[in-house]
């Protein structure tokens, strides 16, 4: 029969298999009834019930153990750490210890500017389905050096915010053959108009139409359809993708 540990050590190898989860919870039933009450009723869609508020109050801080000191915040997702929030020189020096406690999958990356090229030779990018870089003025350069990186083939979701990207950025990102996975980009707040946009609003909430801008059009002309291009998120009005609905 498998150990806590080896399940555990199964979830950090394959963080997409749920059923890993619910056997974990079940082996730890005896020995932290209450994670293993946090892990089955986010695996079965009880998020945000008062049931899950009360139990994510109380466990909350042990459950990033034992790399809480290396992070800013923290979120759960299907019962388990999966979105943490680091300063990029934390992350360079100390990401796998995280990643090697951890399942994560989505990283916010803080006081990022100057340091994506360092960012970007770090392995256990690999492990990310989800880059937030938002309000990190990394510019054309920053964003140019991180799309080289080769560790970014399971990216899905990639938060470029109020990153000081220009039209240089845009390409580099388009031409970047590193990200095949990339399905969304935020864009929004930077001096460059290039995802699809929304124009005016109907009775249910959602834009009457929706276009790429000229940066956009000639993206796809010169490299391609690309997904995060796709005049589909143009039709999102008021917000941007979540990274786990991508």
């Amino acid at each position: 029969m498998a150990t806590p540990a080896d399940l555990y050590a199964a979830i950090l190898a394959d963080p997409d298999d749920l059923d890993l989860r619910r056997h974990y919870a079940d082996a730890i039933e005896a020995t932290d009834p209450e994670r293993a009450e946090l892990i089955r009723l986010d695996v079965a869609g009880a998020d945000g019930s008062r049931e899950m508020l009360f139990l994510h109050r109380r466990i909350h801080q042990r459950l990033a153990a034992p790399v809480a000191h290396l992070l800013v915040d923290w979120r759960i997702r299907n019962g388990l750490v999966e979105s943490v929030t680091m300063t990029a020189r934390t992350f360079i020096d100390r990401g796998e210890e995280v990643w090697a406690n951890h399942p994560v999958r989505h990283l916010v990356l803080v006081e990022a500017a100057g340091l994506t090229a360092e960012v970007a030779q770090v392995a256990c990018l690999n492990r990310l389905v989800a880059l937030d870089l938002r309000g990190n003025p990394i510019g054309d350069d920053g964003l140019a050096a991180l799309v080289d990186s080769p560790h970014l083939g399971r990216l899905r979701w990639l938060g470029l915010a109020r990153c000081g990207i220009g039209p240089a950025g845009a390409e580099a990102l388009a031409a970047s053959r590193n990200l095949p996975g990339l399905r969304f980009v935020d864009l929004r707040r930077n001096p460059v108009e290039v995802t699809a946009q929304g124009h005016g609003q109907g009775i249910d909430g959602r834009p009457t139409e929706v276009e790429l801008p000229p940066l956009g059009r000639e993206l796809v002309a010169r490299y391609g359809p690309l997904p995060w291009l796709d005049v589909q998120w143009g039709w999102r009005l008021y917000s941007t993708a979540l990274w786990d609905e991508v």
